[in-house]
C-alpha cells in the first residue's frame, strides 16, 4: 500500500527530484525516443482527425453555403461601366498631341 506521508516527505525533501534526475540522466536517449514517438503519434492522430476524416454537421454545411452565396455576386452594369472607362482612357492615350505655339519663345 502507498504511504502518502513518505511520498510527501520525499517530494518536499528533494530526494524525489534527485531520483528523477538520475533516472533521466541515465536514460536520456530512451526518454527522448519515447517523447518523440508519443508526439509523432499525436500529430498523426490530429492529421487524420482534421484533414483525412473531417465531418461537418448539417448546420455548418448550410452556414457555409449561405456565406458563399452572399460573396459571389456579379454586377454586370458596374463591370460594363469600368470596361467603358478603360476604353475611353485607351482612346485618349492614342490621340496625337497638338503642339501649340511656344508661349515662352524658346526655339
Amino acid at each position: 500500500m502507498l504511504n502518502l506521508k513518505n511520498i510527501k516527505k520525499d517530494i518536499i525533501s528533494g530526494s524525489f527530484l534527485r531520483r528523477m534526475g538520475v533516472f533521466l540522466g541515465g536514460n536520456v536517449k530512451l526518454f527522448i525516443f519515447a517523447a518523440f514517438f508519443l508526439l509523432s503519434g499525436y500529430c498523426i492522430y490530429l492529421w487524420y482527425a482534421y484533414v483525412y476524416n473531417y465531418q461537418w454537421s448539417e448546420s455548418k454545411k448550410m452556414e457555409y453555403l449561405a456565406t458563399k452565396d452572399k460573396e459571389v455576386t456579379f454586377n454586370r452594369k458596374r463591370f460594363q461601366d469600368i470596361v467603358d472607362q478603360e476604353q475611353k482612357k485607351t482612346q485618349e492615350y492614342e490621340k496625337e498631341i497638338d503642339m501649340k505655339k511656344d508661349i515662352f519663345g524658346i526655339k
